[in-house]
């Protein structure tokens, strides 16, 4: 069935003999199925296909106006070459772009940006599905020597384009604006999906927090990469960002020693 409905098809009785043959089906079975027609099993096949495409349509709706048949022809491809591995609907358009991202590079015809602005479209979901932190939750507290806790439904995301300032109409073509982008993409307590736009520095703190790398080191190791001294400056600009963080909700508190 996979191979019905990702491989070539049977849309007619020599294609639909031809997917029997293939997948070792048996003469007696062949045979009834041959008498029901190809209709049925095409019909079963567009249902598929178009649910699998609605779902990344909805997730990535500018990505797919930008690309137009760009994208029908890397689509078609997904799933000939390798077809979803999850059974989570939501999981179809992060498994399609793995699969385009070593692609799209060396084609002309899709922009440098256009995996940017796929991934940041992408991740909305993704976010959206996972837990967030409860309303009302206590303020939390912070030790150095600990790691932090980040809410499930947080991400940081790197872009080479300002994809996150293009318009969300998918008529729009204006394209991004090449610049470093940092962002820390969460999912509020009242259940919003969120963008705060980092400074490097701040990024490059986040996403060693985001490996569970105790506070105090990491800042520390953000500084040294970054050549700058860990100084009253940055300690009181990290403090502010992590109560920021807290205060939307994306932030949890320190992590114990057995977690």
């Amino acid at each position: 069935m996979a191979d019905l409905v990702l491989g070539r098809g049977a849309d007619d009785a020599s294609s639909l003999e031809a997917w029997l043959a293939r997948n070792g089906v048996g003469e007696a079975d062949a045979a009834a199925i041959m008498q029901q027609g190809a209709e049925r099993f095409s019909i079963y096949r567009k249902l598929v296909r178009g649910t699998l495409r609605d779902a990344v349509l909805c997730a990535i709706p500018r990505s797919v106006a930008r690309l137009g048949p760009v994208f029908d022809e890397y689509f078609e491809r997904y799933l000939g070459e390798r077809g979803p591995r999850s059974r989570y609907l939501r999981d179809v358009t992060t498994e399609l772009l793995d699969f385009c991202a070593p692609l799209w590079p060396a084609d002309p015809r899709v922009p440098a940006w256009a995996m940017d602005l796929a991934r940041h479209e992408a991740v909305q979901i993704v976010v959206a599905s996972e837990l967030g932190r409860v309303p009302g939750d206590a303020r939390p507290e912070l030790r150095l020597e600990a790691p932090v806790r980040f809410i499930e439904a947080a991400r940081l995301m790197r872009y080479a384009h300002a994809v996150h300032r293009l318009a969300e109409d998918p008529a729009d073509r204006i394209s991004p604006v090449a610049a470093p982008t940092a962002l820390l993409v969460y999912r509020s307590p009242e259940h919003d999906v969120r963008y705060l736009e980092l400074t490097p520095l701040a990024a490059d703190i986040l996403e060693r927090l985001l490996r569970r790398v105790p506070l105090g080191q990491a800042v520390g190791e953000a500084c040294a990469s970054a050549g700058r001294a860990l100084d009253a400056t940055v300690v009181e600009g990290t403090a502010a960002l992590l109560a920021d963080l807290a205060e939307r909700g994306a932030l949890v508190g320190s992590l114990d020693g057995d977690e």
